[in-house]
């Protein structure tokens, strides 16, 4: 295969966003994807005349690099309010957008369902949304995010008991973050509170692209032009005696490289490059993933009643449920809607291994079970179409320790300046932005590199 400079392994939203920044700097790139397209838990698919997203569907305020994308792509935003129904002690309650989602609730059954109304529900209210204010600086995903400095070991449920959170609360505020994430109180406290300051302080200001956050996959990838290789897995990075890497390993033979960015899960990294330092492959190990499963069903009529955007159930593993086409119209054709079905933890570790039409009717079912009022759910067969997109690492879950441990990382690869890049959402504040945060960062560190040391780019 034709030898090239820098080789970045993985199409995710972290190995586009390196190989849109090299190609912009003029450095020849080559990006290998081992599946048959690239976008990773940023991409979209196009069906039926349906957008769709895969994985991220939603971009927070502090998205700095992500906006800062859109913008030079020419892709415009457009503000994602969110009008949820929620099942709670066996009635529906609705939290309209616009307002605080605890303090938006209608009536004081409302806030007595979610456990809003107590003396320690309003007591603990108190001490997490002025805790969130105080520490806003701290609290966010931006590419210069100082989260590491709050991240001293605490799980976010030692947080949840610190704070004094009533059981019913508790519940709520588990179901709202659990909704797309895994077991949120194993998760280090600073992380879930960052997801708490962006959504319950900033909820007005969440956005996307018009056609869905795998629209900035789209053009990221179209920026790239012939740099990208699909179907193409990595075997294995090679090392020099110097530890520096000079090839990548594939089934179609070696590709030369005077650098390389690996984009890929941290738990994947060390079995593509196995001499990796001790320091290294333990910080990696911090690193913890939930899994999760999406269900996408185009329909001919709205699935959920006029004006919800979407309906979760924090009580049970019922998926949550959305109707992304009252947002964002463009994504489907003239009369029609969307019903995507989310589920994360252990319910989708249990149907990751299922056929499609088996995961489709298993939380159809549980769906129905306690379907919204004036819903049409379809029926198991009913549908435009359906896709289901199934993640073993669908978020990072940032446990305690990890923002330090990747902290520590980073300095270790920055002294020993050889030639390998790590790239990915782990690298920064898990979400979108630092994942693409960190490939614009490994591909400006990767440009640096090769101008200090005088080596030609042709």
């Amino acid at each position: 295969m034709d030898a090239t400079r820098v080789v970045i392994i993985g199409g995710g939203a972290a190995g586009l966003a390196a190989c849109h920044t090299l190609r912009k700097l003029g450095i020849p790139v080559l990006l290998l994807e081992k599946d048959d397209q690239v976008g990773g838990r940023l991409g979209g698919d196009r069906v039926a005349g349906f957008c769709i997203d895969q994985g991220a569907d939603f971009f927070c305020p502090s998205y700095d690099i992500t906006f800062r994308l859109c913008e030079e792509l020419g892709l415009p935003l457009r503000r994602s309010a969110m009008n949820l129904g929620w099942y709670r002690n066996g009635r529906w309650v609705v939290t309209r957008a616009g307002n605080p989602v605890l303090a938006s609730l209608r009536g004081l059954g409302a806030l007595r369902a979610l456990g809003a109304l107590s003396p320690a529900g309003a007591r603990f209210l108190f001490k997490l949304l002025s805790g969130l204010k105080r520490q806003s600086e701290h609290l966010n995903f931006s590419s210069d995010s100082r989260l590491v400095e709050l991240d001293e070991g605490e799980s976010f449920g030692e947080y949840l008991d610190r704070l004094g959170a009533p059981d019913s609360l508790r519940v709520t505020l588990k179901g709202f973050l659990e909704m797309t994430m895994g077991h949120v109180e194993a998760s280090g406290a600073a992380y879930m509170r960052t997801y708490l300051s962006e959504m319950l302080l900033k909820h007005s200001e969440l956005s996307v692209p018009p056609q869905g956050a795998g629209a900035l996959a789209h053009a990221l990838a179209a920026a790239s032009g012939d740099s990208i290789r699909v179907s193409t897995p990595v075997r294995r990075v090679l090392m020099n005696r110097a530890g520096q890497p000079h090839s990548v390993i594939t089934d179609d033979g070696p590709i030369e490289a005077v650098a390389v960015i690996c984009a890929v899960p941290a738990t994947r990294v060390a079995g593509i490059i196995p001499d990796l330092h001790d320091e290294v492959r333990a910080a990696l190990g911090t690193v913890e993933y939930s899994s999760g499963c999406r269900v996408v069903i185009g329909l001919d009529h709205p699935p959920l009643p006029s004006g919800w955007h979407g309906a979760l159930y924090p009580e049970d593993d019922t998926p949550l449920l959305l109707d992304r086409s009252i947002n964002l119209p463009d994504i489907a054709p003239p009369g029609k809607s969307t019903l995507d079905l989310l589920v994360g933890r252990d319910r989708a570790e249990q149907l990751l291994p299922l056929a499609d039409e088996e995961i489709k009717r298993r939380l159809l079912d549980d769906a129905r079970r306690n379907r919204p009022p004036g819903s049409a759910l379809p029926q198991d067969h009913e549908g435009i179409f359906t896709r289901v997109y199934r993640w073993q690492e669908a978020v990072c879950m940032g446990p305690p320790g990890m923002f330090r441990a990747m902290a520590r990382m980073r300095r270790e690869l920055a002294r020993d300046g050889n030639g390998l890049f790590l790239a990915g959402d782990y690298m920064g504040v898990p979400s979108v932005n630092g994942a693409l945060a960190s490939g614009v960062a490994s591909a400006e560190q990767v440009a640096a590199r090769l101008q200090n040391s005088g080596a030609p780019l042709e």
